[in-house]
């Protein structure tokens, strides 16, 4: 699509005349450092000129794109998070971000093949919303083959293993070693190194500072990442060195953190599945099965697929994905950590007491009025009057009710269910009325 037919797309016209912005419909989303990158051996190829908060805000975003994806999204990124997460601090964060987002929509992604050279920008659009803190993303639509629907074979890794490079030779380095790992050796000439790099020409250009700047990556690349590598000269010509030998080996010391969940905790992947619909006992039950990084990615994978669209059982949605993994995470075994399974039965028992007060409030109201029909009914009330007692009764435990699923929303936790209500013969009509009148909470 051409700038001017996506800069038609997004205006229109009002009924008085005025242009009126037309936002696509957006993704919220909240980046984790564990979410995979995965991007086509082109990109990767090519020269890319980004200073580092450009990198990580630009791959933080590609790493909400799945290798599946039909089409690009448009994400909705909290700023104060997004600045958080690439490493952006001080009071001047928004500013800074927003200049970094200023700047990808304008420096380019240089792409060559045989006779022909593509430009492309990072950032299509951004949109801000003032007062909010929040900005809303879409990529550069030029930029879809190479992050999307990837069929042939291409490079994934975790998006932490480079967002703590101190370098951004260092984060390209990595990624032309990362593409090359599973040959466990990559041959690169000088002047390609540099090229991929994108090394000014009056920079590193003794041999003796260009081996300084590999050495400094060789440090920080096996502290840091889920590889590590050696190197040595490959060829010469004269006494001019044309070509290094990279061996690439896996960093099992650092690979070994991907089994810890230091982003995550039992209440917030309940809250995950609860704040999507998913019954209370259902989520607990999922959480037991599955690994925390198996799940969110299956749910983010059906948040993302169905953006745009009216899902009419989406926790049902979201349990098929999960049961049957449509997101092909690699997670797909439960997570061995017995201080995890102590805390979601810590959170487990929590929310079942919480339940369990809260049960038993709209018991006190419904033994109140039990003991109010007992008085009236031995002082000769009229039929009348027992049934206006009777409807205060339900009209007070359906306010109550009402109240006691905002507070937990509040507070977020799951909502009371039908089932809570099964050991009470008022209850559970209650709880029916309450559903069929669709109290707002």
């Amino acid at each position: 699509m051409s700038d001017q037919a996506i800069a038609q797309e997004e205006l229109a016209v009002e009924a008085d005349g005025q242009l009126a912005l037309n936002l696509p419909e957006a993704v919220e989303a909240d980046i984790k450092d564990y979410y995979w990158v995965n991007q086509s051996r082109e990109i990767i190829n090519a020269q890319q000129d980004l200073d580092l908060t450009e990198r990580r805000l630009i791959f933080s975003l590609v790493s909400l794109v799945q290798p599946d994806d039909e089409e690009f999204k448009t994400y909705t990124v909290s700023i104060k998070e997004l600045a958080n997460l690439i490493g952006v601090e001080g009071k001047s964060f928004y500013e800074r971000v927003e200049k970094a987002i200023d700047s990808l929509q304008s420096k380019q992604l240089k792409l060559s093949h045989d006779n022909t050279r593509q430009k492309i920008t990072w950032v299509q659009s951004a949109t801000y919303k003032d007062g909010e803190g929040r900005v809303t993303i879409k990529l550069s639509e030029d930029l879809a083959p190479f992050f999307r629907n990837l069929k042939r074979a291409y490079t994934k890794f975790r998006l932490k293993n480079v967002l703590k490079l101190k370098s951004e030779y260092n984060w390209r380095l990595y990624e032309v070693l990362k593409e090359r790992e599973f040959r466990k050796e990559r041959i690169i000439k000088v002047n390609e190194l540099r090229h991929l790099l994108n090394i000014p020409d009056d920079k590193y250009k003794m041999l003796k500072h260009l081996r300084e700047l590999i050495d400094r990556a060789q440090v920080e690349l096996e502290e840091k990442t889920d590889i590590f590598f050696t190197y040595d000269i490959h060829k010469r010509v004269g006494r001019s060195v044309e070509s290094f030998i990279f061996r690439i080996h896996k960093n099992t010391k650092n690979m070994n953190n991907d089994q810890e969940v230091a982003n995550y905790d039992a209440e917030t992947l309940l809250q995950l599945l609860v704040e999507n619909g998913i019954h209370r006992k259902k989520a607990v039950q999922l959480a037991k099965a599955y690994h925390p990084f198996y799940i969110e990615e299956n749910v983010r994978h059906v948040r993302a697929m169905s953006a745009g669209q009216t899902i009419r059982n989406m926790a049902g949605y979201i349990v098929k994905a999960i049961e049957e993994n449509y997101a092909n995470s690699l997670f797909d075994t439960p997570i061995d950590d017995a201080m995890f399974g102590l805390e979601l039965r810590n959170v487990e028992q929590g929310f079942e007491e919480s339940t369990a007060a809260d049960v038993e409030t709209l018991d006190a109201i419904v033994a109140n009025f039990k003991s109010m029909l007992a008085r009236f009914a031995s002082s000769d009330a009229s039929v009348e009057r027992l049934q206006q007692i009777a409807e205060e009764r339900d009209a007070m435990l359906l306010e109550a009710l009402t109240t006691i699923q905002k507070k937990r929303k509040t507070l977020r936790k799951p909502p009371l269910l039908f089932e809570d209500m099964a050991g009470d013969p008022y209850l559970k009509p209650i709880y029916e009325k309450w559903e069929e009148a669709q109290y707002p909470f």
